[in-house]
């Protein structure tokens, strides 16, 4: 049983002022990402902020996007409930004998064409999203948040035909809360995991995915490099112009 309160709690919202507050990244470890500045000529505000790096190799960033993709998992699991008959959450696994990562990730670019082929021929408008999972003492697995609702045994015994591990789970999800947990457990697991292949996703989901709509940003950014001292001149300037200058970072205060 899947406890609520497990889940991780929604990103907070609230627009441009958000936004900066938000880019300070004081944990992320990545020293060469760039600032950035807006300006409102009107009010004579300048705006300056260092968002994160965003990347997996980040620890802090890679947190982050755990978080942000349970808000994904839990926001499009509540749509997709509401408009289809049901989600599943689907556990498939690689061959046995691919035990290394490349040549299961190898095998799994092979036969997931071919399954999902099958898969939406017996479930049409499938919609899903999936993350994998490889530990030293776990050979590949591929773990599914589906509107497919077909049984294990179609999922047993379509993967072996087509080139993954005959064993495979189906199980229903009944509550959105459930698809966060199974993307924070699972994501967090492949975080952790280091040797990914260059261009691997680390979560893929179906183009109609649900996702909540993008809040429009009303300022155009500069790129300014990533000079400290050159952002704290330019900050510097705009208060003796008698500008106002908005910004979480402490460096440009």
């Amino acid at each position: 049983m899947i406890a609520q309160t497990d889940v991780l709690p929604d990103p907070v919202g609230g627009g441009l002022k958000c936004f900066i507050e938000q880019s300070d990244a004081r944990g992320c470890e990545t020293a060469s990402r760039p600032y950035l500045k807006a300006t409102d000529n009107e009010r004579k505000v300048v705006y300056f902020i260092r968002p994160d790096c965003k990347a997996w190799a980040c620890a802090y960033c890679a947190e982050n996007r755990r978080r942000h993709w349970c808000h994904l998992a839990s926001f499009g699991g509540a749509d997709l409930l509401r408009t289809k008959d049901g989600l599943s959450f689907v556990t498939l696994t690689s061959h046995q004998r691919n035990r290394r990562l490349i040549r299961a990730i190898e095998v799994w670019r092979d036969a997931w064409p071919k399954l999902s082929a099958r898969w939406r021929r017996a479930n049409p408008g499938v919609q899903y999203l999936y993350i994998a999972e490889h530990r030293q003492q776990v050979h590949f697995h591929v773990h599914i948040i589906t509107t497919a609702t077909l049984p294990t045994r179609w999922y047993k015994d379509n993967a072996a035909e087509t080139g993954l591990g005959y064993q495979a789970k189906a199980v229903p999800i009944d509550e959105a809360f459930e698809c966060a947990f199974y993307v924070g457990k699972y994501l967090g697991k492949a975080i952790v995991e280091v040797n990914w292949p260059k261009y691997w996703r680390r979560v893929n989901t179906s183009r109609a995915w649900p996702k909540p709509e993008l809040q429009e940003n009303p300022h155009e950014w500069l790129c300014l490099g990533n000079l400290t001292s050159r952002v704290a001149m330019s900050a510097s300037g705009y208060k003796r112009a008698g500008w106002k200058v908005e910004t979480s970072l402490n460096e440009l205060l």
